[in-house]
């Protein structure tokens, strides 16, 4: 029995007590104007018989077995005319002063369930049921024949309950997993109907967006981009339009722009979140094929001087990798604050020789928005990678110094490579 099931049912009886204990410490009250006035009479009646036979008894008119007898049936009429008093009484007074609680008894629980089921939410409890049987799927058969189980569950509740925003997004969402992309449409575009203008609103519109791009073959089209204004207005940096749009822009090639839009992504997520991972690895991946990352050769000497804090690392290989050293192997030299995801400086070196001594400054920026001039904390590492990828892979072997101060390091920093990325 599930906790909500418990707790209705210990409902149900105490509702139940307070009619079965006041019934059950019910005790008929008698009319005095009725039922008084009859015994009364009736102990009138006996005290009048009982005083004549004592009278006929003291002037020798009944003899003494006589008056033995008579006084006993007198006693007996009497006995007989209070019981019949008593049970009339409770007959009909008592009787229908029980049935109406005894009714109650039916009634309560039975109008309880009607209520329930009428406007509570008692079709709500097989939600936990579904979800239950989703994460025990074995099969993705399975699973995807539960998701459309929990679609249709929330679809007829979105019914009962058109102004559920909470349902109706989740519905929608379910539907654009299930590639349902009109449904989705449909549900959200009830949604916007019924909320006014603001970012829960763009959060919605947000969603319409996503289905129709789908639904569109990913094209973007005149409807498309009037719902994309349409939801900017209401906020500038919405989600799903966000991640749209980068999109967009990295098909036709605008790397730059699609890298703006993820970062505006990145504003809105815990920095530690899995998607924000996944955003700043892609963001990387991207930057990694952009002329900012400059190829530098080993005795490449800057041609002109740059203003600005500056940073020179040694770096040399460990001998205990040597042997793992690998002509296709590239190095990444960078620079990253602890408090932003992007290098602040970064340059690689196709087939690097051993040791190395290069300086990084501002003219090493990935970007104008994070320089070394940016940061006041830093700290510098040296990368050589198997895949070519500034992302730390699997096999790569790597360096990282401590985080200094960038204005207090004038000596060189030495760095020796030798951990082995798992």
């Amino acid at each position: 029995m599930t906790p909500f099931l418990l707790f209705s049912l210990l409902l149900l009886i105490l509702a139940l007590l307070f009619i079965v204990v006041p019934l059950w410490r019910f005790r008929p009250l008698e009319k005095v104007e009725d039922g008084e006035v009859r015994r009364q009479k009736n102990i009138e009646v006996y005290e009048l018989g009982l005083s004549e036979l004592e009278k006929d008894k003291q002037e020798a008119l009944l003899l003494e077995e006589d008056y033995a007898r008579m006084k006993t049936e007198l006693q007996r009429s009497f006995l007989r005319d209070m019981e019949d008093e008593d049970y009339r009484q409770k007959g009909s007074i008592a009787a229908p002063k029980k049935l109406v609680p005894l009714l109650g008894l039916l009634f309560v629980p039975l109008f309880s369930y009607a209520v329930y089921e009428m406007i509570g939410s008692a079709r709500d409890l097989q939600l936990p049921e579904i979800l239950e049987a989703l994460a025990t799927a074995e099969t993705p058969e399975a699973q995807e024949e539960l998701f459309v189980n929990l679609a249709d569950f929330l679809q007829a509740r979105l019914e009962r309950r058109e102004d559920d925003i909470q349902n109706g997004y989740m519905l929608g969402t379910l539907y654009i997993e299930l590639e349902q992309y009109d449904d989705a449409i449909a549900t959200f575009q009830g949604m916007t109907d019924i909320m006014e203008d603001g970012p829960d609103k763009a959060t919605v519109l947000g969603q319409i967006v996503q289905s129709m791009y789908l639904a569109n073959e990913s094209q973007l089209s005149p409807p498309i981009q009037q719902i994309i204004d349409d939801t900017l207005a209401m906020n500038p940096n919405e989600y799903a339009v966000m991640s749209l749009l980068a999109i967009e822009s990295f098909i036709n090639q605008d790397f730059r722009g699609a890298i703006t839009y993820w970062r505006r992504q990145l504003m809105q997520l815990d920095g530690n979140s899995q998607q924000a991972y996944v955003i700043r690895e892609r963001i990387a991946q991207v930057e990694s094929v952009l002329p900012t990352l400059a190829e530098v050769a080993p005795d490449t000497e800057e041609s002109e001087t740059v203003e600005g804090p500056s940073v020179t690392l040694v770096v040399n290989l460990d001998e205990s990798v040597l042997e793992l050293l690998d002509d296709s192997m590239r190095l990444f030299i960078y620079a990253r604050s602890p408090e932003f995801p992007m290098p602040l400086a970064a340059v690689n070196i196709v087939q690097p020789e051993f040791p190395i001594e290069i300086t990084l400054t501002d003219a090493n920026a990935m970007t104008p928005a994070a320089r070394l001039s940016s940061a006041e904390n830093v700290y510098v590492g040296a990368r050589l990678s198997n895949s070519g990828n500034p992302i730390a892979q699997s096999g790569d072997i790597q360096a990282e110094s401590e985080t200094f101060v960038l204005s207090n390091q004038n000596e060189n920093i030495s760095l020796s490579i030798s951990e082995i990325v798992q």
